[in-house]
């Protein structure tokens, strides 16, 4: 009788720590209310620091996800497209997975599309797609799993070519790289600075390359942002207020607007894809309207 309440005592612990095992899940990558997430941009002469908020959901094939916009002085645009990083995003806490959807483009146009961005239930050895540009892939391979400050971290060989860090998935953030690293080709400095849960930072990385003291320097020239757009772009760190001018590859006026601030957004959803030249500021700006 001893023996048979000494195994019945054992099934009962195997079954309610097997139970806590499967109910044990991965921290969120979002916040409770509200997720930002700033993130270099670089492409050409552009360099940026960008913000990315995530404070709405949408259902999207049956599945609920976070809104992923870009912020911008006045509100946040959440408008898809190839080089703005905007998307939207679902995980399962159980298997710390995240999937992302975003716009990018094909051999055969743009397409709206849904790629794996982190899974943090690979072991060592195994593999995982990287998409890229115009549907190429890159097989990364796991090479480490290790905690930090009780975080679990799965490590990839996959390096993005400006980048001196290995792809991350790191649990309760996403990845080193953000979580539109897939979709947004356009950026050449694809690497996390830093994240915000509900206004509280709880990631940060000062080794982000380029480093933050290159970008403390850019931040004192105008950039223009993004390029090529759609519907609108954004200039940041103007010195004064006046009137900018919009100019064809001609040369001739298409549009004109007086402005204030240091940062200001212009729509030009009205304008044909094309070259076009902005002059604000007393400097000149190139930028492509797709």
């Amino acid at each position: 009788m001893k023996h048979f309440h000494s195994n019945l005592l054992l099934t009962f612990l195997y079954l309610s720590y097997s139970t806590f095992s499967l109910a044990q899940s991965y921290a969120s990558v979002f916040g409770s209310e509200s997720t930002t997430w700033k993130i270099p941009f670089c492409n050409l002469d552009q360099f940026i620091i960008t913000e990315q908020v995530s404070n709405s959901d949408i259902i999207y094939n049956s599945n609920s996800y976070k809104k992923i916009g870009t912020s911008y002085t006045g509100g946040v645009d959440y408008e898809l497209n190839s080089v703005s990083g905007n998307g939207w995003a679902r995980e399962n806490t159980n298997e710390g997975k995240v999937w992302f959807v975003g716009t990018v483009e094909t051999i055969n146009g743009f397409d709206t599309v849904e790629y794996l961005v982190m899974d943090l239930s690979m072991e060592i050895g195994d593999d995982f797609l990287v998409y890229e540009s115009f549907g190429e892939t890159d097989l990364a391979i796991v090479d480490s799993i290790y905690f930090d400050a009780g975080f679990k971290h799965v490590r990839t060989t996959y390096q993005h070519w400006n980048n001196d860090e290995k792809l991350t998935f790191i649990e309760g953030i996403g990845t080193n790289y953000g979580l539109a690293y897939m979709h947004n080709y356009m950026n050449m400095c694809n690497c996390l600075l830093s994240v915000n849960k509900d206004l509280l930072q709880v990631y940060s990385n000062n080794n982000c390359l380029p480093t933050a003291e290159y970008f403390e320097e850019e931040l004192n020239e105008l950039t223009l942002y993004p390029n090529p757009a759609v519907n609108s772009i954004s200039i940041n760190h103007i010195s004064n207020s006046g009137i900018y001018k919009i100019l064809s590859v001609l040369g001739e006026e298409v549009k004109h607007t007086s402005f204030e601030g240091k940062n200001i957004q212009i729509d030009i959803s009205e304008l044909r894809p094309n070259i076009y030249f902005i002059e604000i500021d007393n400097q000149i700006l190139k930028f492509i309207k797709e």
